[in-house]
């Protein structure tokens, strides 16, 4: 993970920044920056969208709104997911997204569980198996 990111970390740098405190990043590895390198998508204008909603609907409504920002933006759209819904996302994915969208998975990079793999929305329904349970994932989005 990226601490002050991808979780409620800011709220401790925030805190820190407004008494005047020194915050030092870290150097390593960033997943969403992997991610980004790794998908042959967009890497000059990109934008990372954390966690999706868990309903349904708004989850569908959310997806077809990245999708259509990458299309007409040309922009990559990162996103996240608890992993033990990583599979549900995916399905909800290939429900949502129109058939040649392309699909990023970026799962347990640097890892030996790491599975990185881009295809369009149809090539990915004929996949049968994605080894994405359970392994922290991100998901990009691209037109």
């Amino acid at each position: 993970g990226c601490p002050a990111v991808a979780d409620p970390g800011a709220a401790v740098v925030e805190i820190a920044q407004k008494k005047n405190l020194k915050v030092i990043p870290l150097v390593g590895p960033s997943s969403m920056i992997m991610a980004v390198m790794c998908s042959g998508f967009n890497g000059q204008s990109f934008a990372f969208n954390g966690y999706l909603p868990v309903k349904p609907n708004e989850r569908a409504g959310k997806l077809r709104q990245l999708e259509n920002r990458a299309q007409n933006e040309k922009q990559t759209q990162l996103f996240i997911e608890a992993t033990y819904r990583n599979l549900k996302m995916m399905e909800t994915i290939l429900s949502v997204c129109r058939k040649d969208t392309l699909v990023c998975v970026a799962a347990g990079l640097t890892t030996e569980q790491e599975y990185v793999h881009t295809h369009t929305v149809a090539e990915w329904k004929e996949i049968k198996e994605i080894p994405i349970n359970k392994v922290p994932a991100i998901f990009l989005i691209y037109r």
